[in-house]
C-alpha cells in the first residue's frame, strides 16, 4: 500500500530530526525528495546554500523571521566553519569577547580568521554576515565555547584594541570584572604586548580595581621596564558600586541603566506629572484606567514559535497538525488570552491599590509581576492549552524574539537579571526612568516563556501611574515603530528612539 502524504511527511520529519544538530541541517544529510518536501511544507528554511534551519513554525517562511534562528545561530556558525575549514578557524577577539560576556546583541558582522582557505563574506539571514579573513598562523589560547572556536576570555582581553574600549565599554567592563587576573598576566607575558598591558592597567584603574591595576603594573614594569599607561575609555564607563558576584547579563543591565537614564530625563524635560497618585482619590485613578481597558486590550501582542518535536511528528503522521489546526489552536488561545488579559489588567489595579496603601515598591514589583503574569495565563493552563510546567516560574530554557538581533539572557542568569532590574527600579528617583527602562529591560530579560511584552507594558504603566503620568497605550498600527525603537535600545544601546516613541504616543493621545 502506498504511503499517504502525511506518512511521507512524518517520515521525512523523523529522518531529518535524527540528522539535525541544534535545529541545523546540511543538505548532504538529507535525501533529495525529503528535502524538497520539507522545503515546500515550510519545515526547512534556507540559511545559505546547502544549509537549512529545521523549524516547525509554519507561520514564517524565512529563517531570519523565525524565533528559532537565534537559538541556533552559533551552532550553525560552528558547524558551517568546521565543515568548510575543519579545525583551522577562530572568531576575532571582539566576537570572542561578545560570547564570553553574554553580549545579548548579535552583531551585524562576525569576523572569522582562517589558517589557509579563501577570504569571503558569507551573507546570513536578517542582514547578518560572516567576514572570513586569512591569517598566516593559528594562535594559541583558543577554546571551544557554544560550539564555536574562540579566544579564551583573558586572551581576547589581551588582544583587544583601542576600538574595543571605544565601541564596547560595557563589554570590556564586564570582561575585566569576570576574567581571571592570573591568566591575563600569563597571556600578556606570552604576547609581550606592552601597549595592551598599558591599556589594561589604565582600564583597571578607571574601573576602581586598584589592586589589579597596581599588581599588573608592578609585574609588567618589573619584567619589561617602563610602559605607557593609558585610559582606553573614550567615554567614562559607569562604575558599579555593587561588587557581588552575579551573571554578566545582570551587570550589563546595571551599566546600561546608568548610561541611559539621563537621556530619558532630558527628553522628558517639560513633561510634568499630571496628578499626585498618593493624594488623589484612588477611585478617580482607577476610573481613568478603566476607561482605557477595551482600547488597551485590543492592542495586545503575542509571539510564538514551534520546535519540531517527536510529539509534533506524531501529530503530522495522524493528520492532526497542519496550518489549519495551528490556526484553530491559535483561535482558542486568543480567546483565552483575552480573558487572561482582562484578569491581568484587574490585577494591575489591585497592585496599585496596594501601592496606595504605602506598600514598598520592591515588594510591589516582585509580587505584582508574578500576579500579572499568572493572571495572563491561568485561563490557558486551566484549559490545558499551556503546560503547568511552562507556567510555573521563569522560563526553563532559551527564548528568542522573532526578527530581532537581541538574544535574551540564558535561563540560568534570570534570577540575577531580575534582581538587578528590581534594584535598579527601586533605587531610581525618576518615575519616567523607572517606567521606560522597566519596560525595556523586562523585555530585554524576557523571563517568561510567553507574555513578556504584555507584562512589560503593564510594568511600564504601573510605574507611570505611580509617578502621576497617564496610562500609555501602544497601538497596533505603530507596532513597527515600537519594535524598531526597542531594537535600537536593546541592540544599538540607543534609548532615544524609544523615549521619543513614548512621548509621541503620549502627545497623540492628547489630540
Amino acid at each position: 500500500m502506498a504511503k499517504t502524504e502525511n506518512q511521507l511527511l512524518a517520515e521525512a520529519l523523523s529522518e531529518v530530526r535524527s540528522n539535525s544538530i541544534d535545529n541545523i541541517v546540511h543538505s548532504k544529510n538529507i535525501k533529495a525528495k525529503q528535502q524538497a518536501l520539507l522545503v515546500k511544507q515550510g519545515y526547512l528554511k534556507r540559511i545559505i546554500k546547502g544549509w537549512y534551519l529545521f523549524d516547525g513554525d509554519l507561520s514564517t517562511q524565512k529563517a531570519g523571521e523565525s524565533a528559532l534562528w537565534y537559538e541556533s545561530i552559533w551552532s550553525f556558525i560552528g558547524q558551517y566553519l568546521a565543515c568548510r575549514f575543519d579545525d583551522n578557524y577562530w572568531l576575532s577577539s571582539e566576537a570572542s569577547l561578545d560570547i564570553h560576556t553574554n553580549n545579548n546583541s548579535m552583531p551585524a558582522q562576525i569576523v572569522v580568521f582562517v589558517n589557509g582557505g579563501t577570504e569571503d563574506i558569507v551573507r546570513l539571514p536578517d542582514n547578518m554576515g560572516l567576514v572570513i579573513t586569512r591569517s598566516k598562523a593559528k594562535p594559541e589560547g583558543l577554546v571551544e565555547f557554544r560550539g564555536v572556536k574562540v579566544f579564551s576570555l583573558e586572551k581576547a582581553l589581551v588582544n583587544s584594541t583601542p576600538t574595543s574600549f571605544r565601541n564596547n565599554p560595557a563589554s570590556m567592563q564586564v570582561a575585566l570584572k569576570s576574567a581571571n587576573f592570573e591568566k591575563i598576566v600569563e597571556a600578556l607575558l606570552v604576547s609581550k604586548n606592552a601597549a595592551s598591558a598599558g591599556r589594561l592597567i589604565g582600564a583597571y584603574n578607571v574601573l576602581g580595581m586598584r589592586e589589579e591595576s597596581k599588581k599588573l603594573e608592578t609585574i609588567i614594569t618589573g619584567l619589561f621596564g617602563k610602559i605607557k599607561i593609558t585610559d582606553p575609555f573614550v567615554v567614562q564607563p559607569v562604575i558599579l558600586g555593587n561588587e557581588r558576584k552575579e551573571a554578566p547579563s545582570a551587570r550589563r543591565i546595571r551599566i546600561m541603566w546608568q548610561e541611559m537614564r539621563q537621556d530619558i530625563i532630558n527628553s522628558f524635560d517639560g513633561y510634568e506629572p499630571e496628578f499626585d497618585f498618593f493624594s488623589r482619590p484612588l477611585e478617580q485613578t482607577l476610573g481613568m484606567i478603566n476607561e482605557l481597558y477595551v482600547h488597551d486590550a485590543y492592542h495586545s501582542l503575542s509571539i510564538e514559535g514551534y520546535i519540531v518535536t517527536l510529539e509534533l511528528i506524531e501529530k503530522v503522521s495522524n493528520g492532526s497538525w497542519s496550518p489549519d489546526t495551528i490556526e484553530k489552536d491559535n483561535d482558542a488561545k486568543n480567546a483565552l488570552a483575552a480573558r487572561g488579559y482582562y484578569d491581568a489588567f484587574n490585577s494591575v489595579k489591585e497592585t496599585l491599590a496596594s501601592a496606595y496603601g504605602k506598600e514598598g515598591i520592591n515588594y510591589l514589583i516582585d509580587v505584582g509581576i508574578t500576579q500579572w503574569y499568572t493572571s495572563l495565563f491561568k485561563p490557558c493552563v486551566t484549559s490545558g492549552l499551556v503546560s503547568e510546567i511552562d507556567f510555573a516560574g521563569f522560563r526553563k530554557g532559551p527564548i528568542y524574539i522573532r526578527k530581532s538581533r537581541h538574544v535574551p539572557p540564558a535561563s540560568e542568569q534570570l534570577m540575577d537579571c531580575m534582581t538587578a532590574l528590581k534594584e535598579c527600579i527601586s533605587e531610581e528617583d525618576s518615575f519616567v526612568v523607572k517606567a521606560i527602562l522597566g519596560h525595556l529591560f523586562f523585555g530585554y530579560i524576557h523571563p517568561f516563556f510567553d507574555g513578556n511584552g504584555r507584562t512589560a507594558r503593564f510594568l511600564m504603566n504601573f510605574l507611570f501611574i505611580l509617578g502621576g503620568y497617564k496610562w500609555v497605550v501602544i497601538k497596533q498600527e505603530t507596532k513597527g515603530l515600537y519594535l524598531d525603537a526597542l531594537e535600537s535600545a536593546s541592540v544599538g544601546k540607543n534609548i532615544i528612539p524609544f523615549v521619543e516613541f513614548i512621548i509621541d504616543t503620549i502627545n497623540n493621545d492628547k489630540l
